[in-house]
């Protein structure tokens, strides 16, 4: 159904669209260069002194960076003088540390060596001292020694005085005797070139058909002290062992030389006796 729209309606709408356009003219005739918001400010930006500032800007910024430079080529140059004497302190230091090297090993050596030394002289010391102890040991041993020898040879040289004294005793009383018997059995006692060996020399008559004398002898080892015992060393003309053995054997229980010289002269007789009758 169509809308019906009423006159006074429709005619109050145009009524205020030609009062808008009117008032849109009168706008269109108003001048924008007379109003204050269409006008700018005319800026003064002072470029001189712009100038100017930059200029003493760029001075100082240059002098600041001479400055600089000569800053770090003065640090650059003390850098590598210290560098320099670094190297050359590093260089004496690492020939002070070879010296030192050198020395200490020198050192330790000498040490070592000393070491050595001290030990083969301590090794030597305890040698000696086992060889000192070793002889005043032997010398106490040789001491003793010549105190038992000593005391034996006083021993012996005592009784050798008393036989001695005992010989000459009986030499003063066998005098006489020795001298008999030397008549009475054609014997002769001399001695035997050696300490107590007598030589006892026998003389008989010729025989039967001879001119000439015959002799027999015989060497006694005569002992040292009156406790020793005879022995006959030696005979000619060569007797009978056995024989021999009884005549000492009887020698050295009764220590009678009379019977000795009697029984050897019978002894030789009987020897030589048979010897002239296998001839």
């Amino acid at each position: 159904m169509p809308t019906t729209i009423s006159p006074p309606m429709f005619s109050t709408s145009q009524s205020d669209f030609r009062t808008s356009q009117a008032q849109s003219q009168q706008n269109a005739s108003f001048s924008y260069s007379e109003s204050h918001l269409t006008q700018l400010p005319a800026p003064n930006f002072n470029f001189d002194d712009l100038r100017r500032r930059m200029n003493e800007f760029t001075t100082k910024f240059d002098a600041y960076i001479e400055r600089g430079r000569r800053q770090v080529l003065s640090e650059r140059n003390s850098f590598r003088a210290r560098l320099s004497e670094l190297n050359e302190e590093q260089k004496s230091t690492s020939q002070q540390i070879h010296s030192l090297h050198s020395s200490l090993a020198s050192h330790n050596h000498i040490l070592g060596r000393e070491a050595r030394e001290k030990s083969e002289i301590q090794s030597q010391i305890t040698s000696l001292q086992s060889h000192a102890d070793s002889q005043r040991t032997h010398r106490d041993q040789i001491k003793s020694a010549i105190a038992s020898t000593q005391c034996a040879i006083d021993t012996k040289v005592a009784a050798q005085k008393a036989y001695a004294e005992k010989l000459a005793t009986q030499s003063a009383l066998n005098g006489p005797e020795l001298q008999f018997w030397e008549t009475y059995l054609g014997t002769t006692i001399d001695g035997g070139g050696e300490d107590g060996l007598i030589r006892v020399t026998y003389t008989f008559a010729p025989a039967r058909g001879q001119q000439e004398e015959q002799q027999a002898m015989f060497e006694l080892q005569v002992p040292d002290s009156g406790n020793g015992g005879y022995e006959v060393v030696y005979a000619k003309p060569r007797l009978e062992s056995e024989a021999i053995k009884k005549v000492v054997t009887r020698l050295n229980e009764c220590r009678d030389i009379a019977m000795l010289l009697k029984r050897m002269r019978m002894l030789f007789q009987e020897t030589m006796g048979e010897r002239m009758i296998l001839r």
